[in-house]
């Protein structure tokens, strides 16, 4: 059953709940939703709700038990891989490993909040405790509230690690790095050059400036493959092209 951990804790439950403040206008997603623990309590909060779930026999079984319910769209994919639908809140207990991949993923989609349970060393990472590419991007993306710690003995099964569960709002505010980093899935060369022909470079402009700037090395590079200080020293680079 992939990596996940399905929660039991029937009062953490419902602060999860709680934590959303769904409204009747919000259209739910939730990403592994395992064997439903959550999912029943989502149910008819919002004006609709879709599940994503990797796992064919658990999204079956998902199917069978809430045959009869209105509202809900059963997906079965990969979430990192499958385009995902228009949502204003994902109320989700994570598998762990797609934690990053997803917070990569959701700097293309307008939301209004997520509420996440992820581990807990890893919201240690989003906070900046240590520096890293995942900090960069929560700090140029979205706030982040930490909101409790979560024990092992509120999965089944437990988990290595605690957990921890994280209320996230995206910011708005406009930058070089949220243009360079959105495009995450890209070369280096070509996200610089999508970047600088959007603020009036032509594209010969462009292709001479990021020559003369970056090794061929670096250029090829895709976003996700760059280091911290690789991004950084783009940013400095490039920052005042674009002003």
């Amino acid at each position: 059953m992939l990596d996940q951990h399905f929660m039991i804790d029937e009062e953490l439950l419902q602060r999860i709940i709680t934590a959303a403040d769904l409204k009747k206008t919000d259209t739910v997603l939730e990403i592994g939703p395992g064997t439903g623990n959550l999912t029943k309590l989502l149910l008819g909060k919002g004006k609709s709700l879709t599940l994503v779930e990797k796992d064919k026999v658990l999204l079956q079984k998902l199917k069978e038990d809430l045959k009869g319910e209105k509202n809900i769209t059963f997906i079965q994919a990969d979430a990192t891989q499958q385009k995902l639908p228009e949502f204003t809140k994902c109320v989700s207990n994570l598998p762990y490993t797609i934690c990053e991949p997803l917070l990569w993923i959701f700097t293309r989609y307008e939301f209004e909040t997520l509420v996440l349970v992820l581990p807990n060393k890893f919201t240690d990472l989003l906070q900046g405790y240590v520096p890293s590419r995942l900090h960069l991007l929560m700090e140029t993306f979205y706030k982040v509230e930490y909101l409790e710690r979560i024990p092992k003995q509120a999965f089944d099964p437990q988990p290595k690690i605690e957990s921890a569960l994280i209320k996230i709002t995206k910011k708005e505010t406009q930058s070089f790095l949220r243009e360079f980093l959105s495009q995450y899935d890209k070369k280096t060369k070509n996200a610089l050059e999508t970047i600088l022909c959007k603020h009036g470079k032509t594209k010969t402009e462009a292709k001479n400036i990021i020559a003369l700037k970056l090794r061929p090395k670096i250029q090829e590079q895709s976003i996700l493959t760059l280091s911290l200080e690789e991004i950084q020293v783009i940013h400095k680079m490039f920052e005042s092209s674009i002003l």
